[in-house]
């Protein structure tokens, strides 16, 4: 998988504020192995801006990628080397959230925009022949349609609205028409996370959603133009909760799980993935449907993490959060599995752990002053306040560098880092 030196030269913001031959240089340094996404967040993030000194483009990664792939490979064949672009600039973006808005309004020609300025830019890119020998992975649009789907008619009107005027649906299906066509990429639809889409009623919505959204995107209706589903985008769910099983009814009920499951059996991701790729096969789509999960902050590594099983869920459940729909710069969390293809051989539906969230880049900001949206849309949101308890201060906008969080993150690794 790709290393981006961008985030390298992040990381090193961080070494330069820890004590030389500490245990969090050690830590530093096993970061700089992280193979982490790309996120193409706005259109200028697809030039960027190198040639004064600052992020590299998006011909910028490809070539680097390249260099990279042929540094692995040696004088004999090309060994397989994939990188994760985020495509995430819709407009109206996060109907339901206010941290990352972006930069496109649907009333000011965003639409058109999106469609020209951005998607076909990035569709031309990766097409160009010089980049064929590379595993391009897309992660589609995070948190928009999932928000969209479970948010119409539940007073957020945004999200009526971009429901109403097919704003999403109109630009996703035409990323999935666009890029359908580029033969080396494989594309992943954001699916949320467990804690979300996971209740019964929400998960039949996304399936739902999602087959008629990927079959309007091509004359052919074909389900399998899409590789699968991202799940636990930029979240904090974590992979297994080792020392229960959701589904076992003298365990998970409202009475006994003190409202953090409350009525949502699936807990975890891998009981999440697992369940949705029944579901979807069930409601039509190939049985090589496929799902990465993301596994940059769902660890819940440190002191706080449970050891055993306890009489009670909430005295073993790993997941601290105080509530499961905390998302922002959430406290006491951890680095999880890294990053590898095909982690786990009795789910041959999993494709991959990925980071998809570069850990140490914020959630968003803390400043309860920020209510203006800056340049790329970004601005405070309450979740990311005192609100919920679970918030780290002093962050800055989503995507910035968190030095403290960053650290924390490593510190809380789960597995710990080496």
């Amino acid at each position: 998988m790709y290393l981006d030196p961008d985030y390298a030269a992040k990381i090193k913001v961080s070494q330069a504020r820890v004590t030389a031959g500490s245990t969090d240089a050690a830590l530093l340094q096993a970061a700089g192995k992280f193979p982490t996404a790309v996120w193409l967040d706005r259109i200028a993030a697809i030039d960027g801006a190198r040639a004064t000194g600052g992020a590299m483009g998006l011909v910028d990664h490809l070539d680097a990628a390249l260099v990279q792939q042929r540094a692995i490979s040696g004088t004999g064949a090309l060994k397989p080397l994939a990188i994760t672009l985020v495509v995430y600039d819709l407009p109206d973006r996060d109907c339901a959230a206010f941290a990352s808005n972006g930069e496109l309004s649907s009333a000011q020609n965003g639409m058109s925009l999106y469609k020209t300025q951005y998607i076909d830019r990035i569709a031309e890119i990766v097409a160009r022949p010089a980049y064929a020998g590379l595993r391009v992975v897309a992660v589609i649009e995070p948190d928009s349609y999932p928000n969209m789907l479970t948010n119409v008619g539940n007073g957020k009107p945004a999200c009526d609205a971009v429901d109403a005027k097919k704003v999403y649906v109109e630009g996703i299906q035409y990323t999935l028409n666009k890029l359908s066509g580029v033969k080396n990429v494989a594309m992943y639809l954001d699916i949320a996370h467990s804690g979300w889409l996971g209740w019964n009623d929400n998960r039949a919505k996304a399936i739902a959603g999602f087959k008629t959204l990927i079959q309007g995107a091509t004359t052919s209706g074909r389900l399998d133009i899409v590789r699968g589903f991202a799940s636990n985008t930029a979240n904090y769910t974590p992979l297994d909760e080792p020392f229960f099983n959701s589904f076992d009814d003298t365990i998970v009920d409202s009475g006994r799980t003190t409202q953090f499951y409350q009525w949502n059996r699936v807990v975890d991701e891998l009981s999440y993935v697992d369940t949705l790729r029944k579901e979807f096969v069930a409601a039509g789509f190939p049985q090589s449907l496929s799902f990465i999960v993301d596994t940059s902050r769902n660890g819940w590594g440190g002191a706080k993490r449970p050891t055993a099983a306890a009489a009670d869920v909430d005295d073993m459940r790993i997941d601290r959060r105080a509530h499961r729909g905390n998302w922002c710069n959430v406290k006491d969390t951890g680095i999880g599995e890294r990053p590898r293809a095909n982690p786990d051989n009795s789910r041959p539906h999993l494709d991959a752990f990925v980071f998809v969230k570069p850990p140490g880049d914020s959630d968003g900001t803390s400043d309860t002053s920020a209510n203006t949206p800056n340049a790329e849309g970004k601005r405070y949101d309450e979740m990311c306040g005192t609100k919920t308890g679970d918030a780290l201060t002093g962050a800055p906008h989503a995507g910035q560098w968190f030095h403290d969080q960053f650290m924390m993150l490593l510190r809380n690794a789960y597995p710990a880092l080496k």
